[in-house]
């Protein structure tokens, strides 16, 4: 991807940390507009962040 969906920023690859429901996952690849800061993720690293958060969310319903 080389411009944002949102405001057509230019679009860079970073490594981010992400909170998930109170939980901060460090050193997640992301890459990010430089205009409006709007995070795109890859498949794998969205599905990763998805299991987390339903993880976490069974955690604090069951837990």
């Amino acid at each position: 991807m080389k411009t944002c969906y949102n405001c057509k920023g230019n679009i860079v690859k970073k490594r981010i940390n992400v909170e998930i429901n109170g939980i901060i996952v460090q050193d997640v690849e992301a890459e990010i507009c430089e205009r409006c800061g709007e995070e795109y993720f890859n498949t794998s690293v969205a599905t990763f962040i998805q299991n987390v958060a339903r993880f976490v969310e069974k955690e604090r319903v069951f837990g």
